[in-house]
């Protein structure tokens, strides 16, 4: 059984596999409107990863311990 922490990092790492798949792909086997359509699901992916960075800022704001002056 693996743990969350694992769950987590093997996430983080098919992110990663995935983002040097699409970067080292020949671009030149796609059609005009198959690259535009590409073009337009990294946007997506884009805001995606925009917002929950945003979101995990905010709860790990949320948890951090609070330091008094």
């Amino acid at each position: 059984m693996r743990s969350d922490k694992e769950a987590l990092i093997e996430a983080l790492e098919t992110m990663e596999a995935g983002c040097t798949a699409v970067g080292v792909f020949p671009l030149e086997t796609l059609s005009r409107t198959d690259g535009q359509a590409l073009l337009a699901r990294l946007d997506k992916l884009d805001q995606k990863l925009v917002s929950l960075q945003r979101s995990l800022r905010g709860r790990l704001l949320m948890t951090a311990p609070r330091v008094s002056a």
